[in-house]
């Protein structure tokens, strides 16, 4: 490059190299220490500034930092709205958990739990925020005519220090007392039994167990999984409740070191987060469990995918009557070939068992009719018109379909076994025949 262009690309600013480049900003979340540079550089800010209307309650055992939302029910998060849930019952749940302390209750009177900790597991794990959501009567005020409305309050007990822990589960214990349920979202495995070892070495009496429990994970995976796949709280938010989080959330993974931060340096910014993340996570506790309860009242709504998954569990629990509706339905839906003949199979068990064989083989036949190697309804069919119908011959003609089918697949300890067990069969009816 001649020495005229050369400085005519200097006095544009054009320069070689790379060490005048300035550094690319790096990105919000990566490690703890990443976060220490950044907190070092100004003052902490305590959490009474950056969360105006938080206060600190007072219990016999010390005090605790509380933060309440205040959310009118006709709320839209995501796609629903957090009023849907009140217009369902939670008896409608009674049958699909066992549990018939859900009769004759009501959504109003339930509480929504979820926690943040310092780590998965653990006896020294601690619970240093406890979210909770729930339905009541929002007092008009004084200067006001209006009636009492229903709001829903979001609730988050902190810690600012572990010291605190006794006040929090006091707290809890005494709004736990007035509620008649509880829903958790992985509740069961792993909040409740954690909060249940705080309360056991706090030796303070825990209130959660005596309430009749719906844990949303489990029914998310029974009726959803075979659709969209994962079944985490993120993953039914971005494809199922039509939520998109704020730059404001942070990763579950990166929470426990954000309060290990805090209890270090005393500044609550990235505390932030945390709280909204935790926010989050309740208010979509509220409207998928009225997405839980609405499939199970209303299932002629849902996809394909979601009813055969539905008359599964449904058929698991013995309502054979309604799974068989529910798998029927599933069949009217659009369906890949494979989940057509898990609809099928289902559907001919809950036949057979009953008794109704006409109907049964009605569907091995449309199987078979359909399937280009799988022998399993050639095999029903076989057996059908073997022992049934006593009738050989019909029996042998399924049998030698199904040896065909066989001699197409690929070389395998399947298809030895396949092919010996088939051969057996059709020995036996030749010499029926004859």
């Amino acid at each position: 490059m001649n020495d005229d262009l050369l400085s005519r690309l200097r006095r544009l600013g054009v320069v070689k190299g790379t060490r005048h480049l300035r550094p690319a900003e790096s990105p919000r979340f990566w490690t703890p220490f990443d976060l220490d540079s950044k907190q070092d550089s100004q003052p902490p800010l305590p959490l009474e500034v950056l969360l105006p209307g938080s206060s600190v309650s007072e219990t016999e055992l010390g005090g605790c930092f509380v933060l309440d939302h205040i959310y009118p029910v006709h709320h839209r998060h995501g796609a629903d709205f957090l009023n849907n849930l009140l217009q369902h019952q939670p008896a409608t749940a009674a049958r699909y958990t066992r549990d018939g302390r859900l009769e004759g209750l009501s959504f109003r009177d339930f509480l929504f739990l979820d926690t943040e900790t310092t780590g998965l597991a653990g006896a020294g794990t601690l619970a240093f925020m406890v979210g909770v959501a729930f339905f009541e009567h929002y007092p008009p005020t004084p200067l006001s005519e209006n009636s009492p409305e229903d709001v829903l309050v979001v609730r988050q007990y902190f810690l600012r220090d572990p010291g605190d822990e006794p006040a929090m589960l006091l707290m809890l214990s005494e709004l736990v007392a007035n509620k008649r349920g509880l829903i958790t979202f992985n509740g069961r495995t792993f909040d409740l039994p954690l909060l249940d070892n705080r309360y056991l070495l706090n030796r303070l009496p825990n209130e959660l167990p005596r309430l009749p429990h719906i844990d949303l994970l489990l029914a998310s995976r029974r009726i959803w999984r075979a659709r969209l796949g994962s079944c985490a709280l993120s993953a039914l938010e971005e494809n199922l409740l039509g939520l998109r989080r704020t730059q404001d959330d942070v990763p579950g993974w990166l929470i426990p070191a954000l309060y290990a931060n805090y209890l270090r340096t005393g500044d609550a910014r990235e505390l932030m987060w945390v709280f909204y993340h935790n926010q989050m996570d309740v208010l979509s506790m509220v409207t998928l469990a009225g997405r839980v309860i609405r499939q199970l009242s209303y299932p002629e709504e849902g996809e394909g995918l979601d009813l055969l998954s539905l008359g599964r569990w449904q058929a698991d629990l013995g309502f054979h009557a309604e799974a068989e509706q529910t798998l029927r339905r599933a069949l009217d839906r659009d369906l890949p070939l494979e989940a057509y003949h898990q609809a099928l199979y289902r559907l001919s068990n809950l036949y057979k068992q009953a008794g109704r064989r006409a109907e049964a083989v009605l569907v091995w036949q449309q199987i078979a009719f359909t399937s280009t190697d799988d022998i399993v309804a050639y095999i029903e069919l076989a057996k059908h018109f073997e022992w049934q119908e006593a009738d050989p011959a019909i029996a042998l003609a399924w049998t030698q379909q199904a040896l065909d089918l066989v001699e197409r697949w690929l070389p395998s300890v399947q298809k030895q076994y396949a092919q010996g067990e088939l051969h057996h069969r059709r020995e036996r009816l030749l010499k029926k025949l004859t």
